[in-house]
């Protein structure tokens, strides 16, 4: 009997959360199927992971999700696929509606919904998006959000009635062990003499780094530690500018995409999430399961969900800096309090285990496919 195929379909393969948690899946569905991505954009920060799995890689020609509309019927054509998941709003709608008018609705396709359908409320293409999701959706076979805010949200707006949420498998990789594989010999980690404040993330409007940067800059003194952001994005500039305007810049270290940041996270002393919106964290996960403290904007979703509504971790509104300035302050102040919240650790980690979220993904597929 054929193996049977599954295509993930990801417009922009990059470096974060979300390609992490793909991989996660694709590998334990490997063990019975054949996986291929699809991709506008592939990262090559992945390769060895990709190909480790066995995973076939489609690199697209065009270079924007609805121009792949004209190209995606002949390499479906070519792969014969037994099931489709989709991720992104734009790529989930851009798919369902390729079905409806190449395929007559025959393809199964799971939509797989990563981030606030809030965030597409911005400019107009995001309001067409929204629109045209509401009317597609009930042609997916199955609507997967991986947190129950979002699910709520999704439903709500699609008012469709086949949408389940499943967890991150995050802790499927053995973070303690990989926080361990070094000790870096970078600044301020190499000889450290202050405190650590870590963000990790894409530099982006999204991600909202310059939110940290503005409440440091409203403490009374802003050099007694140091600030460290992970990742890589064209706010990487005016970062640094804006670090050198409100005379930071000697405490603010930005490194690239790291393929292991646990070390750098182990090493912290603070873990702080300033996104404007979200679908399900994995920083925060890992985050609580290195034991780091944590705070974060309240952003839809998630942020929320993890940190058990502030039992586990102190939640701040999007944007106001003023407010993260003065739980920095407590931090350094108090951080006992902080210590508190960490006991709230265990109990919501327990919803992260990824043998329940992996077998929750597979019992799906295995009753569409």
């Amino acid at each position: 009997m054929a193996q049977k195929k599954i295509l993930f379909y990801h417009p922009i393969f990059l470096d974060g959360g979300v390609e992490r948690t793909n991989l996660l899946i694709s590998e334990e569905l490997s063990k019975k199927y054949k996986i291929f991505f699809a991709s506008n954009h592939f990262s090559n920060k992945f390769n060895s992971e990709i190909k480790k799995i066995g995973i076939k890689k489609i690199k697209l020609k065009a270079n924007r999700t609805i121009l792949s509309l004209f190209e995606f019927p002949k390499i479906i054509k070519e792969i014969n696929p037994d099931l489709i998941l989709s991720l992104q709003m734009h790529a989930n709608v851009t798919l369902l509606i390729l079905n409806f008018l190449f395929f007559f609705n025959k393809l199964k396709i799971i939509c797989c919904e990563r981030l606030s359908p809030q965030s597409y409320n911005k400019n107009l293409k995001g309001k067409i998006i929204l629109f045209l999701a509401k009317i597609f959706y009930r042609f997916s076979k199955k609507i997967i959000c991986n947190s129950s805010d979002l699910a709520k949200e999704i439903k709500n707006f699609s008012k469709s009635k086949n949408i389940v949420f499943i967890y991150n498998p995050t802790l499927k990789r053995n973070l303690k062990k990989l926080s361990k594989e070094f000790k870096s010999k970078k600044k301020p980690f190499f000889e450290k003499k202050r405190k650590i404040i870590i963000s990790i993330g894409r530099l982006d409007e999204t991600k909202n780094q310059i939110m940290l940067l503005r409440a440091v800059n409203l403490l009374k003194d802003k050099t007694i530690f140091d600030i460290v952001l992970i990742g890589e994005g064209k706010n990487k500039r005016y970062l640094v500018e804006y670090a050198k305007k409100i005379g930071i810049n000697k405490n603010l270290y930005i490194y690239n995409f790291k393929k292991n940041p646990f070390p750098y996270l182990l090493n912290s002393d603070l873990k702080i999430l300033t996104s404007n919106f979200e679908g399900l964290p994995n920083v925060l996960i890992e985050a609580m399961a290195l034991n780091i403290p944590i705070i974060s904007t309240n952003s839809p979703t998630g942020p929320r969900e993890i940190l058990l509504n502030g039992k586990a971790g102190f939640l701040v509104k999007r944007n106001d800096h003023i407010s993260l300035s003065k739980k920095i302050k407590l931090f350094l102040e108090n951080p006992k309090v902080f210590r508190k919240k960490k006991l709230f650790y265990e109990e919501s980690l327990k919803r992260f285990l990824p043998e329940k979220n992996l077998k929750n993904y597979i019992k799906i597929i295995e009753n569409i496919i």
